[in-house]
């Protein structure tokens, strides 16, 4: 309650202003700058929300908003520099680092859907039934380790992959891939950061792989503590290659003092369920359903994990095998 109570009162002596404490999650070492704005839009839903994760940073002047049923996620670790303005359904994954004067929202104004209209009076229309206001807002993603240079504009419906790069004054009109380098009005790419290529054999212990531990790891302390594998947040994604009919050889470390229950997944599909008690544990992954094998051939797929009502860290990966099932 004290903790609580302090952050409030170093938010307001800054100049802060937040409408709705109640929805805004943060964690204890969130830290947010001078006269930052935290607006909560009216009427709202039980899924609107604002959440801060661990070293998480929100440089001076700068705004969070969110509509009526939106959720604003800004994981650990990521910095956002000052007179930065983030609105709706947006996502910023871990590690990220945002320089100052970015615009990002996954909202829109209206000027062509009744053209005869005043822009304002189209808006209104639009978000007048339900069905305009659900498919008004379209998320962002933002990937981990991504660096936006100043000035940036970011629209509605992007999603920025892992490790890229976007250069000051860019506007960002469709999706980026991984570890790509983009700029310019509309941004394109101007080179790889590194030539992304997923493997059929990966090891956490190796910093040439770790690109590959997509999402939800922890990348941050890796080299500096002992231990073995790299760390799970519960959630967490590694890109594969393509995969059809292979089988996945996967070794890791359960970190838990309790039993976990692991879901996999592969770009969706489940892939089953496991009960982990040992310490050291080997899941071999299989899919063999008929609509998973005829999906699209894409440049990658992702190895998806999910221990669900996990807190922290509760396992970790050793190594990931990717092998012909003949």
């Amino acid at each position: 309650m004290m903790r609580r109570f302090l952050f409030y009162l170093k938010f307001f002596l800054k100049g802060g202003y937040c409408n709705d404490w109640q929805k805004l999650k943060w964690a204890k070492t969130s830290w947010i700058g001078k006269s930052v704005t935290i607006f909560f839009e009216k009427p709202s839903s039980g899924d609107q929300s604002i959440e801060l994760g661990e070293g998480v940073r929100i440089g001076h002047f700068s705004d969070l908003t969110v509509g009526s049923n939106h959720r604003l996620r800004i994981k650990d670790y990521t910095t956002i520099n000052t007179h930065c303005k983030i609105i709706g359904d947006v996502t910023i994954e871990r590690y990220c680092l945002l320089s100052s004067n970015i615009l990002i929202s996954s909202g829109a104004h209206y000027a062509t859907r009744y053209p005869h209209m005043l822009i304002r009076r189209q808006d209104e229309k639009v978000l007048s039934d339900e069905v305009g206001r659900r498919e008004h807002s379209k998320p962002v993603h933002i990937e981990e380790d991504v660096w936006i240079g100043v000035g940036v504009y970011i629209k509605q419906g992007i999603t920025i992959g892992r490790g890229s790069v976007i250069g000051a004054n860019s506007v960002v009109l469709k999706d980026i891939p991984p570890y790509e380098i983009h700029g310019g009005n509309p941004a394109r790419k101007l080179k790889d950061r590194l030539d992304f290529r997923p493997k059929n054999h990966l090891r956490a212990d190796s910093e040439e792989d770790r690109p590959y531990f997509y999402r939800g790891f922890d990348h941050y302390y890796t080299g500096n503590t002992k231990e073995l594998g790299l760390p799970s947040y519960g959630q967490s994604s590694i890109a594969i290659p393509f995969f059809s009919n292979e089988t996945i050889i996967l070794k890791g470390i359960r970190t838990s003092d309790k039993p976990i229950l692991l879901k996999v997944s592969v770009d969706n599909f489940p892939a089953g369920e496991h009960s982990i008690s040992e310490n050291m544990f080997e899941l071999k992954v299989q899919i063999t359903a008929a609509q998973f094998l005829k999906r699209k051939a894409d440049n990658y797929s992702f190895l998806n994990f999910e221990a669900p009502n996990s807190a922290g860290s509760v396992f970790s990966i050793i190594s990931v095998d990717i092998i012909n099932s003949l």
